[in-house]
Order: structure tokens, then C-alpha cells, then sequence
């Protein structure tokens, strides 16, 4: 009985994750390994992120805020520039904060049973993944939500007010985007070590 409904919970996941990638929706750099890990009997993966830097405006709730732009690998400081200027142009700028965000790796796996993830965050503990856990629900479904550990937040636009001096914002960007692509390299090699243990050990 359990495995049936385990089944059924399975196969609409996997419909959504055939239209996520018929949209192109799927992050590139984790695609095929998604694809095959879904292939085992007793896990399948919910809504997953390789890693990104984003510059985000945050209107107080999920549900208002919006990415202005969004990139899945290092970023030079130009094109930050610029999306922040075409930002402060906008009509709603001056509401809520502007913020430059770098992201790490975060995947969500649905295990059969509470045994079963704990074999996923074994590996994940392994690798230093350390805010990685198990998360049970009603539906008596174990997620285990692998996380990464470098990320970065910086406001850089409050009530369409730059936090930083506009002739200082070049020097100071330079510097923040440094440190986020460093963070976005070192994320790249955890999540590759991760993610090649748990395809040799699962």
C-alpha cells in the first residue's frame, strides 16, 4: 500500500519534471543527473537549484518579489551595473530593497522511507553539506533538502537609494562580485564531489 502511494507520488512528480524541461526550466548543469537518479525505485527529486547569483527585489513577501536578473554562473561587474541601472529606473524601485544574492546549490529528493534518506544525507554530511536534513510531512513522505553552505547577501538599493555612493558603487561591486564568484566556484566542486558519491553509493 505504502509503495503504491509512494508510486503515484512519484509519477506526477515526474510529469511536472518532463514539463519543466520541455520549458527549459531545469538548471543545465544538473539536468542529467536528475534525470538518472530518477530512475531509481525508491527516490525521486522535487524542485532542485545548481547555484546561482540573482539580484532580487524584495517587496516584503514571496509572492510580490521578483528576480531582475538571474544568472547560473560567475557574472562580470558590467552587466550587474547595468541591470541595477535599468532597476533604479523602474517605476516601483522605490519600494522594498534591491538585493545582490549569490546561492548555493539546493536539491530536494523524496525517499521511499526514513532509512533510505538517511543513507542521502550520510553522503551529504560527508561532503560538508552541513545545513543539509530530512524533512517528514503528513503525507508520510521523507524529503531530504541538500543545501549548500556558500552564499552571500548584499542589499544594495533601498526606497530607490543607493546604499553606496554612486561613484563608489563600481570599486565596491567589484569587490562583492569577487567574493560571489569565488563562492560560486567553490559551490560547483562541492556540488560535482556530492553529486558524483551519491550516483557511485545509491
Amino acid at each position: 500500500m505504502r509503495e503504491n502511494k509512494f508510486d503515484v507520488q512519484k509519477h506526477r512528480a515526474m510529469q511536472k519534471f518532463e514539463f519543466a524541461l520541455n520549458r527549459d526550466e531545469v538548471d543545465k548543469d544538473i539536468v542529467e543527473f536528475l534525470k538518472k537518479f530518477n530512475e531509481k525505485k525508491f527516490y525521486y527529486t522535487s524542485s532542485s537549484c545548481a547555484g546561482r547569483i540573482i539580484l532580487l527585489h524584495d517587496l516584503g513577501s514571496k509572492k510580490y518579489s521578483y528576480f531582475v536578473a538571474r544568472w547560473h554562473r560567475k557574472v562580470k561587474v558590467d552587466e550587474v551595473l547595468e541591470d541595477i541601472n535599468k532597476f533604479c529606473w523602474r517605476e516601483n524601485s522605490s519600494k522594498g530593497i534591491l538585493w545582490f544574492k549569490q546561492e548555493p546549490v539546493i536539491i530536494h529528493i523524496v525517499a521511499y522511507d526514513l532509512e533510505h534518506a538517511k543513507n542521502i544525507l550520510k553522503i551529504a554530511i560527508k561532503h560538508g553539506l552541513k545545513h543539509s536534513g530530512i524533512m517528514t510531512l503528513s503525507e508520510q513522505r521523507y524529503i531530504v533538502e541538500i543545501n549548500g553552505n556558500e552564499r552571500m547577501n548584499v542589499p544594495l538599493v533601498s526606497g530607490n537609494k543607493l546604499l553606496v555612493e554612486n561613484d563608489a558603487l563600481p570599486q565596491y561591486l567589484s569587490s562583492v562580485v569577487d567574493i560571489a564568484n569565488k563562492n560560486f566556484e567553490k559551490n560547483e566542486h562541492r556540488r560535482e564531489r556530492f553529486l558524483d558519491d551519491l550516483k557511485k553509493e545509491i
